[in-house]
């Protein structure tokens, strides 16, 4: 009788064991289920892409800045060199605002940004620059030049200016800019997606060779 009684109590702890087992399971799976479910209403944040493109609308990996006439590039007598580069800002929202960031080792650099518009006609796509350029202001030139304020540097050991003023580079901020809304797309992750066409003019003085850094910068304004 015993040893059946021991049995008994060994099955029904084996099952309690059991049943809690899969409670803990259950628990943990529900657990998962509302943490997963959780993270998957979360709104992710708003897109927005830089796309360099050539004049005839067609999409490039990167930005093309070696001069060529046959993009519609120049120089003038004075040795002034011309060049000119649409992008495409494809966003989530219907402002963005643009900055440009950029060394000034080259003579005389600077840059100008137009509204453009993707033309088509009789099949063929042509980016041509609309309307006047874009508004904006440096936000630590030195006065009236175009170099950088002289700051110190934390990352420095002696934490002294920089030596070399043209190396630090320079920050250009425009105006709120409105997307272009006449042709929305859906994306694949169901947003609605405005593709925003501009025209850079960037420009120096030829005279010894030097080299810069050029960014171009794309920021969602929410309304």
């Amino acid at each position: 009788m015993r040893k059946k009684k021991r049995k008994k109590m060994w099955v029904l702890l084996s099952t309690l064991v059991a049943l809690l087992s899969m409670v803990g399971l259950t628990y943990a799976w529900m657990a998962q289920r509302a943490s997963m479910t959780t993270l998957l209403t979360i709104t992710p944040p708003d897109s927005i892409t830089i796309i360099p493109t050539k004049k005839n609308g067609t999409h490039m990996t990167e930005l093309d800045l070696d001069y060529n006439e046959d993009s519609g590039d120049k120089k003038d007598a004075d040795g002034t060199i011309h060049i000119y580069r649409p992008v495409c800002i494809k966003s989530t929202e219907q402002i963005h605002r643009l900055e440009v960031v950029h060394t000034t080792n080259m003579n005389d650099l600077g840059f100008k940004i137009y509204p453009a518009k993707k033309i088509v006609n009789n099949g063929t796509v042509t980016i041509q620059a609309s309307g006047s350029e874009l508004s904006g202001a440096y936000k630590n030139q030195d006065g009236t030049a175009k170099l950088a304020k002289q700051e110190v540097l934390e990352n420095y050991d002696a934490k002294t200016h920089v030596a070399d003023r043209n190396a630090y580079p320079l920050y250009w901020i425009a105006v709120n800019c409105q997307a272009d809304t006449s042709n929305p797309e859906t994306g694949a992750d169901q947003k609605t997606y405005y593709s925003t066409y501009y025209m850079l003019e960037i420009s120096w003085k030829e005279t010894t060779k030097e080299t810069d850094l050029f960014y171009i910068m794309a920021q969602n304004v929410a309304k």
